[in-house]
């Protein structure tokens, strides 16, 4: 209906310059969302007479933006009318910002007199922000509607009807614009753009909405949570006008410099960077609607928004690096041409996957799940190890042509079999341990399928870590006790949630992250991302270190001391990391990680204990155990105690069956001392005691080619050694911990253990596909020798085309 006045009165935008559109499209969509919303208003059936402001800032702003897109108006008057529907929500509508939060030693933080002029320049900003988002096609549409969503859910939370029915109503409209605006399989390009004035109206509505539910007496939901819903076009927008003031340029100037142009850059197509920024912006806003939602409390949830606002300054600043990961990430024409044309090694980049198609997008929406769920959820994670298995057995010749080539495979089918077969078979005669099923999914039986899809997967790899490293967070702030935390309880273990399980994690965690960190501190100097990854692990070690201490998980220190020890074992021994700098800022790294863990211990778990008395008891009790008094070491310090008697009913239950054990692993006879025990506080002692020599013998060869596999990728250079290393450190924790406890009884435990085995099953594959495509090589030189009647060439030939293979391994590390 508006097309053709707008045609008439100049309302249309036109390709040229920055703007690579096609066709003259009318720049009539924010028109049309402001009079639907309008139009539907006096058939809701709710009370609007607080809404006259609302609806009046919003029609200045539309007829503002009008008179802009037709006739390009002055940025300066632009901004004032702006300010001018600021002023107006402040004194018509009532709507002040006057509460930010609750933070400690401040208590609640109001603003007192700057409540009003704070308000006016933030309204002012998010209006901009929006605007600016207008980029692409769908994006500040399909932003808005995101951010509507949140709002809409906060204000049924909060029982708001009539606000919420306003809310719902505003997103109808902007739904109906998208489905003209946004591309889609009908739809191959937009034929309406939203222009400044809806962009601009839009904006102050979320504005209203975002003031009216957060400044509630009643509110359920943080203010600084809303940050996160509105983080993704504000963050944006300042970093960008700060980039153009130090430019010498005005703020409000054109370019082509924001978030999505960069993705644009990167190989997305217009649709597929609004999808993916949508995704984000929900993602964002679900982290401070549903952190609010638990307790998290208001400081943390403004540091983990300074750290997306710094992750973002980052990621745009150094776009054209950042953008490379983008374009191997996104499988666009412009990505696989430049994928196509990087020299390196068919494993560091694969960019022709063996399978393909659905089985392949089944399997990497499996793999995603399960590690962000991996430590949340045992459901959902095993959800997406199901997923991964199903695409494997839709691929099952493929897969076995590849895992038969691996000893690993069949150690591990083997041992899996042995401990399935014996279990059963010893069920009628001692009674079934709950560990068995555990250590089944622990045997690399069910790892060899997820490392056969990780190691086709490379590209995906940083993703999957982060999206591993967000799950574990996500994990943390689900299962802490926010509320006790909050009110200074924090030297209770159980406060910081499951202490086995928070310790074990935490403790793969830290020594993961001090790899992350020696890594980049070897790489110092050279380029820009040594230095954000030494501040990165810097900065997130520390709390990780903090939980691990807290969570009173002694075997959890105990495992990251014996990583920390396996890491500077390796590092001597393979001859990386011997300069200079790197063993002083080593050095310091470790001192300053020892003192917090120190500070930590003092703080947080002492309960006036020193930190000598703590590591004392226990090796005291050990002592008077070995001597024979145990009623005097029990009273010292009970768990090493009845530790060590469980140890020793271990040993004489392994005694009547040496070879082939009991089938079960936990303790046939206890005493009053170890009543309530399931287990023998050991994985390994169970696994003695439950299946003998065999069993035994089946994991040590099991876990020897694991790290066999991990130390030939490192050495021959398929993968960087930092990658290697912190792999190996993981294990070593895990073998150390294993010792003093069963951590498998624990669903995230077990299921990190699971992914763990599946890297080691991942680097086999990764070294059998490169000694593969070096013996074709070598055998076509071998036939063109042939052919050509020159045998002696074929050693020459050979040489060098395996030279040619590692050097571009290296190049591509």
């Amino acid at each position: 209906m508006l097309r053709r006045p707008a045609a008439a009165v100049g309302l249309a935008d036109k390709p040229g310059g920055r703007k690579q559109h096609d066709g003259v499209v009318p720049l009539t969509g924010g028109l049309g969302v402001f009079i639907g919303f309008l139009l539907v208003q006096p058939l809701l059936p709710v009370e609007q007479s607080g809404f006259g402001p609302l609806f009046a800032g919003m029609a200045l702003l539309v007829a503002c933006g009008v008179i802009d897109d037709a006739r390009d108006m002055r940025s300066t008057v632009k901004l004032g009318v702006q300010l001018v529907a600021a002023v107006l929500m402040v004194v018509w509508g009532g709507q002040v910002v006057s509460l930010l939060g609750e933070f400690p030693m401040v208590g609640e933080l109001r603003l007192g007199w700057l409540a009003v002029p704070v308000t006016v320049v933030a309204v002012a900003g998010l209006i901009n922000a929006v605007n600016m988002m207008d980029g692409i096609d769908g994006l500040a549409g399909g932003t808005v509607l995101v951010m509507l969503t949140w709002l809409g859910i906060i204000a049924a939370v909060q029982g708001q009807v009539s606000l919420l029915v306003v809310i719902v109503s505003l997103a109808a409209a902007v739904v109906g614009f998208l489905f003209f605006n946004m591309r889609h399989p009908w739809r191959k390009r937009a034929s309406v753009f939203m222009g400044d004035a809806g962009s601009m109206a839009l904006g102050f509505a979320i504005a209203w909405f975002v003031i009216e539910l957060s400044q509630q007496d009643a509110a359920v939901i943080s203010p600084v949570a809303y940050g996160w819903i509105l983080v993704m076009p504000v963050m944006d927008t300042l970093s960008l006008m700060i980039r153009r003031i130090r430019k010498g340029r005005s703020p409000f100037s054109a370019d082509r410099d924001h978030l999505h142009h960069i993705f644009l850059r990167a190989g997305f197509s217009p649709g597929s960077a609004t999808v993916a920024l949508m995704m984000i912006s929900a993602a964002l806003g679900m982290v401070g609607v549903v952190g609010s939602l638990v307790g998290v409390p208001d400081v943390l949830l403004l540091v983990g928004l300074l750290g997306a606002a710094v992750a973002h300054y980052v990621f745009v600043k150094h776009a054209w690096r950042t953008s490379k990961a983008l374009r191997r990430l996104y499988a666009s024409p412009r990505g696989a041409a430049f994928l196509a044309n990087v020299q390196t090694d068919g494993v560091m980049l694969r960019t022709r996957p063996i399978v393909y198609g659905w089985r392949r997008r089944l399997a990497l929406v499996g793999l995603y799940l399960a590690l962000f769920t991996l430590t949340l959820n045992p459901w959902l994670s095993g959800l997406g190890a199901v997923m991964v298995l199903l695409a494997t057995l839709f691929a099952l010749p493929t897969f076995l042509r590849d895992a038969t080539r691996l000893p690993l495979f069949w150690v591990s089918l083997g041992l899996g079999g042995y401990v399935a077969l014996r279990t059963i078979g010893a069920s009628n005669t001692v009674p079934v341990s709950p560990d068995w099923l555990p250590l089944l999914l622990i045997t690399g039986s069910f790892s060899i399928p997820i490392g056969w899809w990780l190691a086709q997967l490379r590209l995906q790899w940083p993703w999957l870590f982060v999206v591993f490293l967000l799950g574990a967070v996500a994990s943390f702030v689900a299962h802490a006790d926010w509320q006790r935390l909050g009110s200074g309880v924090l030297s209770n273990p159980h406060v910081w949630g499951n202490p086995s399980q928070t310790g074990f994690v935490a403790s793969i965690g830290f020594v993961m992250l001090l790899a992350m960190l020696f890594s980049g501190v070897q790489r110092l100097g050279i380029g820009w991302r040594p230095t954000y990854q030494v501040g990165g692990a810097l900065l997130m070690s520390i709390p990780v270190l903090v939980v691990l201490v807290a969570s009173g998980y002694a075997t959890g220190w105990l495992g990251a001391m014996a990583g920390v020890l396996c890491f500077a074992g390796i590092t001597l021994m393979m001859g990386i990391y011997r300069s200079r700098q790197f063993g002083l800022v080593g050095i310091l790294s470790l001192l300053l990680m020892l003192l917090l863990g120190l500070v930590t211990w003092q703080l947080l778990v002492s309960d006036d204990r020193t930190l000598v008395a703590g590591l004392l008891h226990p090796l005291q009790a050990i002592f008077l155990t070995l001597k024979g008094e145990v009623i005097t070491a029990h009273a010292v310090h009970p768990g090493s105690t009845e530790r060590l008697m469980l140890w020793a009913q271990a040993w004489r239950e392994w005694q009547g069956n040496l070879l082939f054990g009991t089938g079960s692993m936990a303790p046939s006879d206890v005493g009053l001392w170890l009543k309530g025990y399931q287990g023998f506080h050991s994985l390994y002692a169970g696994v003695v005691v439950g299946f003998g020599l065999v069993g035994v013998v089946g994991f040590a060869a099991v876990t020897v080619l694991l790290v066999r596999a991990v130390l030939q990728v490192a050495i021959k250079k398929i993968w960087p050694a930092a990658w290697a290393i912190a792999l190996l450190n993981c294990a070593a924790a895990v073998v150390t911990m294993f010792v003093l406890a069963v951590p498998i009884r624990d669903a995230g435990s077990l299921a990190l253990v699971v992914l763990l085995v599946s890297c080691g099953a991942t680097a086999a594959f990764h070294h059998s596909w490169v000694g593969m495509r070096k013996s074709h090589a070598s055998l076509q030189s071998w036939f063109a020798a042939t052919a050509q009647g020159d045998l002696k060439s074929v050693g020459v030939s050979e040489n060098r085309t395996l030279q040619q293979s590692e050097a571009r391994s290296a190049d591509g590390q």
